[in-house]
């Protein structure tokens, strides 16, 4: 009879492991998981379907065709996808452009208790995400974001960059659905 753990625990101890991270990601993905400039997406944890799976859907309304220095827009994100009752996105804005193509453009903010601003370790990057109460929704089928960006006093062009991670709500990275895309303003 060999000794060490048994397969049973061994799958125990993994999973009592995997839950505390699973549940981490409830109140938003580590910065920097929007897909933009070598940045993965959320399909690094939640990695069990395509990326952009046909019946769902993620968008981006409210970014001007070009942007006036300084002024506020409401940026708003939607996320379809059938029976979804659970999830999140994270969003960037960067300049476009050299000679300082992926620095932070303008600034992000949370406009209720369902998004919050984050920043990466390193670099001057912020990133806007849901919350835990903002991964719920209360319309199945259909989560919906709304936040400002000011845009920069100066610059050139700018990129968002938008990941979204439609759950199945069951705490673990299988099943779930991740759509990607950007937009673009210029000055």
């Amino acid at each position: 009879m060999p000794h060490g753990p048994t397969r049973g625990a061994v799958v125990a101890l993994a999973c009592a492991l995997a839950a505390p991270v699973a549940l981490a990601f409830v109140e938003g993905p580590y910065p920097g998981m929007t897909g933009g400039f070598g940045e993965p997406t959320c399909r690094q944890c939640h990695f069990d379907n395509p990326v952009d799976e046909p019946s769902g859907a993620v968008s981006l309304s409210g970014i001007p065709e070009q942007y006036t220095p300084g002024r506020q827009y409401l940026i708003t994100v939607r996320l379809h996808r059938p029976a979804v009752h659970r999830g999140g996105f994270q969003v960037s804005a960067r300049l476009a452009e050299p000679p300082r193509t992926g620095r932070q453009a303008g600034a992000l903010a949370a406009l209720d208790a369902r998004v919050q601003v984050v920043a990466a370790q390193e670099g001057d990057v912020r990133y806007l995400q849901h919350t835990k109460g903002g991964s719920e929704t209360a319309t199945p089928g259909e989560m919906i974001w709304t936040f400002a960006w000011t845009a920069p006093a100066d610059g050139g062009a700018v990129v968002f960059h938008l990941a979204a991670n439609a759950s199945n709500a069951d705490d673990s990275p299988l099943g779930d659905f991740i759509y990607a895309t950007e937009a673009r303003s210029a000055r």
